[in-house]
């Protein structure tokens, strides 16, 4: 098995980094996440019920599992079987990834077995009728990375991806944003929320822009760019394939960014967002 160091900068580029921190603060982190049920912007509310996240994301998963489509799970690969296990079953089926994906796995794991997260994009198939995987009810076809972290790192398949189209967060000072239907929400340890007004997307080269103004008395004016390109947590590794600059009042940050339900052209390529002309 390869180390991480090996393979994360062939999927990831040159500006791909990992940086020290100490338990302790990925512990506070994680805490937060876990306890609030969405990331740390959920620190300060829009939270849903675990009935309506639970259902709702059971739904979606079985409708994508007919044909293919998007699906979260766990993927485990070793020298003797590929297996997937989808958020919302408690079935295995057996795994056909593609190369990045192996890359993928090979750069998160430091041995076989290991679990991690993932959100592809997939081919429902019927099982193979020999070898390994024909002892499997069903066969997924991994054909597009989305994301992937070590179980552990994140909240993995008790996030939902309800609601929102997409969330981006960095290190040095840490920070959130997500980005809604009507509005962004920026959260940092400092100032729990601050709430931007509505901002249709901009279209830019392999991307989108944001531009939005604070709601509070004292304005203040938020930039996010997100960029399609393979993109490394600094401080967990996990992988992504959107890159974020945030600029808020002339302070840029940089970090990663993830896809959810409204994101444009996720999917079939529908959203809820408004394109600015």
């Amino acid at each position: 098995m390869r180390k991480p160091s090996q393979v994360i900068p062939k999927l990831l580029g040159p500006t791909g980094r990992r940086e020290k921190i100490t338990r302790s603060t990925l512990q506070v982190i994680k805490f937060c996440w876990i306890t609030t049920g969405a990331a740390l912007a959920g620190c300060f509310g829009e939270t849903s019920s675990a009935s309506d996240v639970s259902s709702s994301r059971e739904r979606g998963q079985k409708v994508a599992l007919d044909g293919g489509g998007i699906v979260k799970g766990i993927l485990v690969m070793g020298p003797e079987a590929r297996t997937f296990k989808p958020c919302a079953e408690n079935t295995e089926l057996w795994a056909v990834p593609v190369k990045s994906i192996l890359d993928a796995y090979g750069a998160l794991t430091s041995e076989p077995y290991q679990p991690v997260f993932v959100e592809v994009d997939s081919e429902h198939e019927e099982a193979p009728r020999s070898g390994p995987g024909a002892r499997y009810p069903g066969q997924l076809r991994l054909v597009n990375l989305l994301r992937a972290e070590l179980v552990g790192e994140g909240l993995g398949c008790e996030e939902s991806l309800l609601g929102f189209a997409y969330r981006a967060s960095g290190h040095d000072p840490f920070w959130h944003v997500r980005v809604l239907s009507d509005r962004i929400t920026l959260a940092t340890p400092e100032i729990p929320s601050t709430i931007f007004s509505e901002s249709p997307p901009i279209p830019i080269d392999n991307g989108w822009r944001f531009e939005a103004e604070s709601d509070g008395a004292e304005t203040i004016r938020l930039r996010l760019e997100l960029i399609r390109a393979s993109c490394v947590d600094s401080v967990s590794g996990s992988l992504y394939t959107w890159t974020a600059s945030l600029d808020v009042g002339g302070v840029v940050r940089t970090g990663c960014a993830w896809e959810g339900d409204l994101a444009l052209d996720r999917g079939t390529g529908s959203t809820n967002l408004r394109i600015a002309s």
